[in-house]
């Protein structure tokens, strides 16, 4: 029953196949005819007809399992809206991805931002509390242990309570 039109056979029988599958003739659910049967009806080998269900397989339109019935899963035309309905969500997951890529790029920076703006806040209060604490030690007369105070040969840099007590001691 297959032509010599220059399309190798198994994909003649799949069309055949796929046309009986979309004109209900071969109903969802139902079992198509054995390999043995479809051999025959077409003229060719098993092997031929097995490459023909394996392209119907690969297609989702039929299912089965070696040494039982090969069953009629869906018809082209719900195979092709599947399709269409797996590229609609591919789409949507592409558009959301690309959102959210968006939204964390923007977050990143809206982060960085705002740390940004709370460390110079923080500096701006640094400097506040440092020039009050000038102020401070310079009202009680005493020198303000800044930062870039040495160590002297006695050990580490003393506290203002150390400072005048070492004072005291010396006066004594």
């Amino acid at each position: 029953m297959t032509e010599v039109i220059g399309t190798p056979a198994y994909q003649q029988i799949a069309g055949d196949l796929r046309a009986r599958i979309a004109s209900g003739e071969l109903a969802v659910g139902s079992p198509i005819p054995s390999t043995a049967k479809l051999s025959e009806r077409y003229g060719v080998s098993v092997t031929v007809v097995r490459a023909a269900i394996n392209q119907l397989r690969a297609a989702g339109l039929v299912v089965g399992q070696p040494g039982k019935a090969v069953y009629v899963r869906a018809t082209p035309e719900a195979m092709a809206n599947e399709r269409v309905q797996l590229d609609d969500l591919a789409e949507q997951v592409k558009e959301l991805r690309a959102g959210l890529a968006d939204v964390s790029r923007r977050y990143d920076q809206t982060a960085v931002d705002q740390l940004r703006a709370e460390l110079t806040e923080l500096r701006r209060q640094l400097g506040v509390f440092h020039t009050q604490l000038m102020d401070l030690y310079s009202r009680m007369g005493q020198p303000y242990p800044h930062e870039g105070a040495r160590a002297t040969d006695q050990g580490p840099l003393l506290s203002a309570a150390e400072q005048r007590a070492g004072r005291t001691r010396a006066s004594e």
